[in-house]
């Protein structure tokens, strides 16, 4: 994907929830992986920024439920494992 700055600015603005955790995890991945990461990788991560808080919570919580597989592949390189976000 060819991106400019100012799509990359509203793709970091995105990742900002207003949930601590889901900000850290989000932002994390866009820091350090997105810009890297395959083109298909990069769009199934657009795609996983427009679900909704409770569904992200979900994912995140139980990765190993969701069917789609490369969803459910870069929900677990956010966490770095298939084991669900615990909150300690």
């Amino acid at each position: 994907m060819n991106q400019t700055i100012n799509d990359l600015s509203r793709i970091k603005w995105r990742c900002r929830r207003g949930t601590k955790e889901l900000d850290f995890l989000l932002l994390n991945y866009f820091n350090q992986k997105y810009k890297a990461a395959a083109e298909e990788d990069q769009r199934i991560f657009l795609d996983l920024l427009e679900l909704q808080d409770p569904k992200l919570i979900e994912y995140f919580a139980e990765p190993k439920e969701i069917k789609d597989t490369g969803m459910q592949r870069i929900i677990s390189e956010i966490l770095g494992s298939t084991e669900g976000y615990l909150i300690k």
